[in-house]
């Protein structure tokens, strides 16, 4: 019998030549797309030295935006004026309602621009303690 025991053993060797293609046409697609799937809403978050997001949420957190004049956003809708008691109960009506159907912990993100009152932020940062809901400030990070 020819050979030894080496010439019975499995190729451990890998092809990562299909693996490197598949990667480049998804990042081709991602570049197209990115610039399509921009912010509508113009927001000029600040910007920090604080770039460490050790978290990976479990779901895709709830998108909050304070544009420069204070008004509210939940997503891309247009809720009020963020420290309009009215605007305040409808927002708190849609974050439950987008609590209802999620398991905790529930996180969002909020986008606030940097030249907005801090009295405009009070409120929705109180109706999210309220509903015992997490989130997060989103901020730029700096530039080095």
């Amino acid at each position: 019998m020819g050979g030894s025991w080496e010439d019975n053993e499995p190729l451990s060797e890998i092809n990562v030549t299909p693996f490197v293609d598949v990667l480049l046409v998804l990042l081709i697609i991602f570049m197209v797309t990115a610039p399509i799937v921009n912010h509508i809403i113009q927001v000029d978050l600040p910007e920090d030295s604080y770039n460490q997001d050790k978290m990976k949420p479990l779901q895709k957190p709830l998108r909050v935006v304070i544009d420069k004049t204070g008004v509210l956003f939940l997503g891309n809708t247009r809720i009020g004026g963020s420290a309009e008691e009215e605007s305040q109960r409808v927002f708190q009506d849609r974050v439950r309602q987008w609590t209802s159907g999620k398991k905790q912990p529930w996180l969002v993100d909020v986008e606030a621009d940097e030249k907005v009152n801090y009295g405009a932020i009070v409120p929705v940062i109180a109706r999210l303690k309220e509903l015992k809901v997490s989130m997060n400030l989103v901020i730029h990070p700096q530039k080095k």
